[in-house]
This record gives C-alpha cells, structure tokens and sequence, in this order.
C-alpha cells in the first residue's frame, strides 16, 4: 500500500514542528509581570486608627490585584493611589484625633489638680 496522508491529516513536510515559546508567568503584552503595591498597610493602618477612612482605602487597595490581573493596568494604578491617599488621610487624622485626645486628658488633669489645691488651700486658712 502507498502511504497517502489521511483526509483530515495534513501532510507532512519534513520539517520538526516549531516549539511556541512559554513565559513562565504567564505575562500579557504591554503589561508588566510584577503586580503593583496595593497599598494594603496604609488600608490596615488607617483601619485601626480611623476605620471611616480606613474602609475605602481597604476595598481600593483590594482591587488592585484582580484589575491587574485583568489587564487594566492604569485603573489598577489609579486604585493604588486612591487607596494610598485614603490611607494617609485616614493615619493623619486618626493620630491627629488621638493627640487631641491626649491633650484634652491632659488638661482636664491639671484642672482637676487645680480645683482640688484651690479647695484645699481654701480650707486650710
């Protein structure tokens, strides 16, 4: 019998069949293979300190990997720095509110201290 390729075969040509080149990560063109900082530590701590800020900046910083993922690099970008911008506000007014805090502690001691010294004083004459 002579050997004639099989209707749904195509012939061969007696070249090796090229190898089609694997990245190891699987990286989409036009996009970086290194994701980029979410920002998370900011969401955290701005969490902590002042969670109304701190939740915002969290579900930005959240987004980040998965629109990253997906291709969209500049709206990954722009959740990174939204969720690095809520995250700053959100550590600079918490430890604003705390030293308020502290200060007004502060004061209400030596007032405290004050009117007790004055009442004592005013008894001892």
């Amino acid at each position: 019998m002579s050997e004639q390729p099989e209707p749904d075969q195509a012939p061969q040509q007696g070249h090796p069949p090229v190898p089609v080149p694997v990245h190891p990560y699987g990286a989409q063109f036009g996009v970086a293979p290194m994701p980029l900082n979410n920002n998370l530590g900011w969401a955290i701590a701005s969490l902590l300190i002042c969670w109304p800020f701190g939740i915002p900046s969290l579900i930005k910083a959240l987004q980040v990997s998965s629109l990253w993922y997906q291709g969209q690099a500049d709206r990954a970008q722009l959740a990174a720095d939204e969720a690095k911008k809520w995250g700053k506000i959100g550590v600079i007014v918490g430890a604003c509110a705390y030293g308020a805090m502290v200060l007004l502690f502060v004061a209400y001691f030596v007032f405290l201290f004050a009117i007790i010294g004055a009442g004592i004083s005013a008894t001892v004459r």
